[in-house]
């Protein structure tokens, strides 16, 4: 795989050969978060260097398809799908995360 980086675009457009991994945390993803995404909340446990949560739930995860992992600005996502990567997984970090995503807009959920 020659490229770590998707689009913020391409994952709009996404099929179902894209998986979305969210790791911000469960408070981060409940306020907003793209629609059909998965959480794993292990952001703070990355920035701390730990990835535990990441290894044990890697089981848990597609191994046949592409998966973005999503964080705020998207370096701790870098760090996450270099490890999956690690794992075997095609995994890339979306481009400038969330934070890079037009919200609120279609294709962003809210919690009421």
């Amino acid at each position: 795989m020659s490229n770590t980086v998707v689009a913020p675009e391409t994952v709009r457009a996404r099929d179902d050969d894209l998986y979305v991994l969210d790791i911000r945390p469960t408070y981060s993803y409940e306020e907003a978060h793209i629609e059909g995404s998965h959480s794993l909340p292990i952001y703070d446990q990355l920035k701390g260097g730990n990835f535990i949560g990441l290894d044990v739930s890697a089981s848990e995860l597609p191994s046949d398809a592409e998966i973005a992992v999503v964080c705020f600005s998207g370096s701790t996502a870098a760090v996450a799908a270099q490890r999956l990567r690690e794992h075997g997984f095609d995994a890339k970090a979306m481009r400038g995360g969330i934070n890079n995503w037009e919200a609120p807009t279609a294709g962003t959920v809210a919690s009421a």
